[in-house]
């Protein structure tokens, strides 16, 4: 399954689901530094879309890997946020011809030797997004059920790697109990391409002074227990790491801490992903 390589002939749905909400103009601190989980949000996005972009272009070639989609959710409703409104999910190659002209973005940098400087690198700014009102996740989700949904159902991805989604928030629901966003939850992952299901990825960011703002990633399994409601929320709905895969994520432990594990960020990014999935790296062969 996540083993394959993602190619234009084995290409892959890559979602992402930002939280909107009032809540996301809270401070957290990402990268040594104190600003609003919006901005935390847009810059993962950002870095991510143009991290796939580069890595599906040879020879200033864009290569059609993958379908890319953002879907924003505030106030009363979840819509996209990338410049293609007519469409949730679009192709790479197309995506391409909307590149934004880049802006540069100031983060703090701490060294080996426990010294902080303020660094910059600028970023395509695919969305930008702002923070307000109220968070229907639940209408996000079925949304992003939808839309994976048909996507695994076209004859064109029967051969595709099973779809990703990266949901970015602070966990605060406003439209749904957490019975019914439990079971939309598992109905999405439950959406794939024969037996391949699609993987959930959770990243929560916590409000600075009053959250953990321990920075974690791929937490083990039955291990993961603490007194925030929301961090154990974000784990229980997050994906199983593929099995498959664990043995490229032993970057991120000690030697004996061993699988599974969780596919959920806190506090930080999930480019660290990118890292793991093959991304035409090899050739395909008919």
């Amino acid at each position: 399954m996540c083993s394959r390589v993602i190619t234009h002939c084995n290409r892959c749905a890559i979602l992402f689901i930002v939280d909107c909400s009032l809540s996301m103009k809270n401070l957290t601190r990402y990268s040594n530094t104190e600003m609003t989980k919006m901005e935390v949000a847009t810059i993962i996005v950002n870095h991510f879309i143009d991290e796939l972009l580069a890595r599906a272009t040879r020879l200033s070639n864009v290569r059609n890997y993958y379908d890319i989609g953002v879907i924003g959710y505030s106030g009363c409703e979840a819509t996209s946020l990338l410049p293609d409104n007519n469409r949730i999910l679009i192709d790479i190659t197309r995506l391409s011809e909307y590149q934004p002209q880049p802006k540069a973005v100031y983060l703090n940098n701490r060294y080996p030797d426990g010294t902080i400087k303020r660094v910059s690198f600028n970023l395509h700014p695919w969305i930008e997004p702002t923070a307000s009102g109220a968070s229907p996740m639940y209408d996000a989700m079925v949304l992003a059920k939808t839309v994976l949904k048909e996507w695994c159902n076209d004859p064109r991805n029967n051969t595709s790697y099973p779809p990703l989604i990266f949901h970015i928030t602070d966990s605060l629901c406003s439209d749904a109990d957490i019975h019914d966003l439990n079971a939309i939850l598992d109905e999405i992952t439950d959406i794939g391409i024969h037996n391949d299901k699609t993987i959930l990825f959770n990243v929560y960011l916590a409000t600075l002074g009053e959250g953990d703002m321990k920075e974690e990633i791929y937490p083990r399994e039955y291990t993961f227990a603490t007194g925030d409601r929301d961090r154990e929320f974000m784990y229980n709905i997050s994906s199983s790491f593929p099995r498959e895969l664990e043995s490229h994520v032993s970057q991120f432990f000690e030697p004996d801490n061993e699988g599974p594990y969780r596919t959920v960020a806190f506090n930080m990014s999930p480019i660290s992903m990118l890292s793991i999935i093959n991304i035409g790296t090899q050739s395909h062969k008919r």
